[in-house]
């Protein structure tokens, strides 16, 4: 059973796409919904998305980034609170949460694709 989920938890890391469809099926066979469902998905596999990126960037540059993406975390954070207090002068914590956390989806959904794809042709030129 360990070795199960750690094969589990691996290729999750390693293709959080994997993570997103099975989330995505899931709930979209529990609430029939699939705006919500697509939600719930990407709110549920931002982690998954960042262990990757992270693990890319140790695998093709051979730098530990966590400490960059936890500033980058904490940066979009104060980035969205100002923007957030200026739009609205009442700041929702749960609204504010939300839009910072699928904002990271983005971005290291787009970063796990670029540094696929670098990765590969970096492998297979050196």
């Amino acid at each position: 059973m360990i070795e199960f989920t750690a094969f589990l938890a691996a290729t999750l890391v390693t293709v959080p796409l994997i993570g997103l469809y099975i989330i995505y099926f899931v709930s979209v066979k529990t609430t029939r919904n699939k705006q919500v469902s697509f939600k719930i998905a990407v709110d549920s596999t931002v982690l998954l998305f960042i262990i990757s990126v992270y693990f890319l960037f140790l695998e093709i540059w051979r730098i530990h980034t966590g400490w960059m993406i936890v500033l980058f975390f904490l940066f979009t954070a104060l980035i969205f609170t100002v923007l957030h207090w200026k739009n609205y002068e009442d700041i929702k914590l749960q609204r504010l949460f939300k839009g910072v956390w699928r904002f990271q989806f983005v971005v290291f959904f787009i970063l796990y694709f670029i540094l696929v794809i670098y990765g590969m042709i970096f492998r297979i030129l050196a």
